[in-house]
């Protein structure tokens, strides 16, 4: 029986807008006994209004898996980025010679928000929603408040470069990733969204064949090639359908099938 869904934001229940047949789906999961949760590498501020206007009373999993959070938004496990491990990246970062640092911009996740020392725009994966802080760089202390650190490009090659030079400077202690066609995501070593989801049975004591996953992107692989319920959207990367046990066009199909699928184990 499957108890939780956990389903990413953006490219998966997000798609400029969320359907009204996704949120009516969220709902009819509730009625059959079935929590929805959000596993998404959006900071806080940026999802906190999803869980209103689906009226989801799961779990929030952000950053990737950095911080997990309970349906009132009391936060139940984080994993922060040491002010050692910050300062390198940016050491590193501000060490390539072939960017442009106004086109191909480093970002943080940081207290819940994200924060660029320039306006990162131009390459279109946020184009609201942030805050600029010429400083961010420069601080002495994070306080312990950055799940997430990025690179923002449209370039292709460039993010190629990057993510391969992140990586050999980083790999002992930081996962090094593209998050999507146009981000790099630098996490602790470990942290994802199948961690958070792992620690979310934990609480509720249950295991991972009673959830389900639903995800698009690379930053969507931990979860869905872990959890034998897995869905991928019909867009998504091949690397990501081919981990995943099954392929749907929308979230309220993924949960149409789940429901069939308690139904038969049922009887």
């Amino acid at each position: 029986m499957i108890k939780h869904i956990f389903c990413d934001l953006d490219g998966t229940l997000f798609i400029d807008k969320i359907t009204d047949v996704d949120k009516n789906a969220i709902l009819l999961a509730k009625d059959f006994g079935i929590t929805f949760n959000i596993a998404t590498g959006r900071v806080l501020d940026h999802s906190k209004s999803i869980l209103e206007e689906c009226n989801i009373e799961g779990y929030l999993i952000t950053e990737n898996g950095s911080y997990v959070y309970d349906k009132n938004l009391n936060l139940v496990f984080s994993q922060a980025m040491t002010d050692a491990q910050i300062k390198k990246i940016i050491s590193i970062y501000n060490s390539f010679d072939y960017i442009d640092k106004d086109q191909d911009v480093i970002y943080f996740k940081y207290d819940g928000r994200v924060v660029m020392p320039v306006d990162g725009s131009k390459a279109e994966y946020l184009t609201r929603g942030f805050e600029i802080d010429e400083k961010i760089c420069e601080y002495d202390a994070y306080m312990s408040k950055v799940g997430n650190i990025g690179v923002l490009t449209t370039d292709s090659k460039k993010l190629s470069k990057m993510i391969e030079s992140f990586k050999e400077e980083l790999s002992s202690e930081l996962d090094v990733y593209a998050s999507s066609r146009t981000t790099i995501n630098i996490v602790l070593k470990g942290v994802s969204k199948l961690e958070g989801i792992k620690c979310v049975c934990k609480k509720e004591s249950i295991s991972l064949n009673e959830v389900a996953a639903i995800g698009d992107s690379p930053n969507d692989m931990s979860m869905l090639k872990n959890i034998n319920m897995s869905f991928a959207m019909s867009d998504a990367f091949d690397s990501i359908k081919n981990v995943s046990k099954y392929e749907t066009p929308t979230v309220a199909d993924a949960i149409k099938m789940i429901i069939d699928y308690n139904s038969e184990a049922d009887n």
